[in-house]
């Protein structure tokens, strides 16, 4: 993490010199998940199942797959993935070639792997006789629903640091991401970082210090709209 927490340290190749210094790209299929979160098997619904469901339209119900809170938060993120390529596409806006196939296969595995349940974070309740909690998994999938939500953005990863399990802890938040090719870097990570503070703010009560956005790298859309 780096020192300022509203550094972005990446530019677009070809980008002028007094724009902030480059990061070499980074594959996020390349990424080892086991180096930052607790390895888990994939459970019984595999992202194949959850990829046939949402193109079947959610149609007929799927109980095991609605009332799972992880295949909810990995179904929503693939929708988003989807939704964001169509739009683009629209607009005739993905003319380079295609990425690997693995890139959103990366993505994927960190959604899979972050929509977990993880540590429990206490909330205030009007009754002292019960405890209310939300999950650490939870948490995770508002951040990226908040920085899927910036347009040119895609979350690769993200995570809470900090005593999550104690009330009123000072917590920071880091984010991954990776920007659309074209995009304005710094801008696309500041608006990221801004709709990250203002989820957390409405829907949790962390005390949330610092917000640090990292652009991984830049993305291509495939020209063919599959995901």
């Amino acid at each position: 993490m780096s020192d300022d927490p509203t550094r972005t340290p990446l530019t677009p190749a070809g980008a002028a010199p007094s724009d902030p210094p480059v990061d070499p790209p980074v594959d996020p299929a390349d990424v080892d998940p086991a180096a930052e979160l607790e390895v888990v098997d994939d459970g019984p619904i595999s992202m194949e199942r959850l990829s046939d469901y949402l193109d079947a339209g959610r149609e007929p119900y799927d109980p095991e797959i609605e009332s799972d809170p992880s295949a909810l938060a990995q179904l929503a993120a693939l929708a988003r993935l989807r939704s964001m390529t169509a739009g683009l596409l629209a607009e005739d806006a993905a003319a380079e070639p295609a990425p690997d196939p693995s890139w959103i296969a990366g993505v994927m595995s960190r959604v899979r792997l972050e929509s977990r349940t993880g540590r429990e974070i206490p909330l205030s309740s009007p009754d002292p006789r019960s405890t209310l909690h939300v999950t650490e998994g939870a948490v995770r999938s508002l951040i990226r629903e908040a920085g899927d939500s910036v347009p040119g953005s895609v979350v690769i990863s993200c995570g809470i640091v900090g005593d999550v399990d104690r009330p009123d802890a000072v917590v920071s938040v880091e984010v991954a991401i990776s920007a659309l090719f074209g995009t304005t870097v710094p801008d696309v990570a500041d608006a990221v970082r801004e709709a990250v503070a203002a989820h957390l703010a409405a829907q949790t009560e962390l005390v949330v210090e610092a917000v640090d956005v990292t652009v991984r790298d830049v993305h291509l859309l495939d020209t063919d709209g599959g995901l």
